[in-house]
């Protein structure tokens, strides 16, 4: 359990940690120089910051229920909202998070470029109470109970498909004048029905069945969605290993935390779909780096382009990182319409382990200078002179028998 969270948070810090992943998620963030703590759980992902409140506050009946309802109201959500709005007030004027041992973490994006996201979770109503979201005073803050929160993070397990759905979210509730008692997932069951969206007008009053969540769950095509995300979690599982290999000095001499965390940053904002992709080809590239030494390219959903490089194992190491670098120029040579290209070397796989290199390129502009540097090093060492890369196709909710093929393509 991490120092200084109670259960519900510890709950919360854990969700986010395997949502969001280990780089980005910190638990009791302090303050720049109170020493105070900032928030329960802070999530920075560049240029998104959420910031999380957390309480847990058991509801004490009373012979007035809406007297006990405001009460516990006071405790579990306005008190968050006060909690959050100073964390952004620091957020804004600083410019690195400071851990919980008050050593420093990541740096915080700046303004203008800065999005916060402001998340209170109210634990102990036993869903009895209304939950108020909304604006209370100082932006938009989502308030969720235990189970809405849980589902939410649960399901929308990466830093983009939660941030999606929280703005789209945000928009839609600004056009509705009026909501009658909702869970959570019953909106979220909205959004993914509508291909990741609401409905572009809000009616007065919203209203939903509660089984809504319950029914979508049932359908055959998110059974089969789940199914095929199975193999996404090969690239979660790639980011949180190259985070482990960097904490723990095993990538190579020299790896600075900025550039690092750029490039799995550029991983980590795949969203579910997208990882699905990766996974798969990931996973296949390691299967076939067992018979010989390749290389390979992927340009992703999101336009960035990726480069899997595995070197026959007696490579030297240096070797090795100089050969993904240029493959990675190459790579963003033949995609002139992605400016980020992000590379991962391995050596051919064998049951004893194997290391990880990753190299981060980020190349706005393409010069003439950096063509005829392309065109050099593509003839003079042959990397992708012959690619076979490009945009893959899939479906997001898999069609299954019976069903026609009408869903979300990518």
């Amino acid at each position: 359990m991490s120092e200084g969270l109670n259960p519900a948070e510890q709950f919360i810090f854990q969700l986010c940690r395997s949502s969001f992943l280990r780089l980005w998620s910190y638990a009791n963030p302090q303050g720049k120089d109170s020493g105070k703590e900032l928030c329960d759980v802070l999530v920075v992902c560049h240029p998104d910051v959420i910031i999380f409140s957390v309480k847990d506050v058991a509801l004490k009946r009373g012979s007035e229920p809406e007297v006990s309802w405001s009460r516990w109201r006071k405790k579990a959500v306005e008190d968050s909202a006060k909690q959050i709005y100073g964390a952004e007030r620091h957020i804004r004027s600083s410019t690195h998070v400071i851990r919980s041992d008050k050593s420093s973490g990541l740096a915080l994006p700046q303004l203008p470029e800065l999005r916060v996201h402001r998340v209170a979770v109210a634990v102990g109503s036993r869903g009895e109470v209304p939950i108020p979201f909304g604006d209370f005073g100082k932006g938009f803050i989502h308030v969720f109970d235990e189970i809405g929160a849980q589902t939410l993070l649960s399901e929308l397990d990466t830093v983009t498909d939660f941030i999606s759905y929280l703005i789209a979210k945000e928009n839609f509730c600004s056009q509705v004048k009026q909501m009658i008692q909702l869970r959570e997932e019953d909106l979220l069951a909205i959004f993914l029905h509508g291909g990741r969206k609401f409905p572009d007008e809000g009616p007065d009053v919203l209203v939903l069945a509660d089984d809504l969540w319950d029914a979508f769950m049932k359908r055959p095509e998110v059974t089969a969605k789940q199914e095929a995300d199975k193999v996404s979690y090969v690239w979660d599982r790639l980011v949180d290993a190259i985070t482990r290999d960097f904490l723990s000095n095993h990538l190579e001499p020299g790896a600075s935390l900025t550039n690092v965390e750029q490039a799995l940053r550029v991983m980590a904002r795949e969203d579910r779909f997208s990882r699905r992709v990766l996974g798969e080809a990931f996973k296949e590239f390691l299967e076939k780096s067992t018979v010989h030494a390749h290389a390979t390219l992927l340009q992703a959903m999101s336009g960035v382009v990726y480069v899997f490089l595995a070197s026959p194992r007696n490579d030297s190491r240096e070797y090795r990182k100089q050969e993904l670098l240029m493959r990675c120029f190459v790579a963003r040579g033949l995609h002139r319409e992605s400016k980020t290209v992000v590379g991962i070397a391995t050596e051919q796989y064998c049951p004893e382990g194997y290391s990880r290199d990753i190299a981060f390129l980020h190349q706005p502009e393409w010069r003439d200078e950096h063509q005829r540097m392309f065109k050099r090093i593509q003839s003079d060492l042959g990397y992708f002179v012959t690619p076979s890369c490009g945009k893959l196709s899939y479906d997001e909710y898999p069609a299954t028998e019976g069903q026609s093929e009408d869903t979300n393509d990518h």
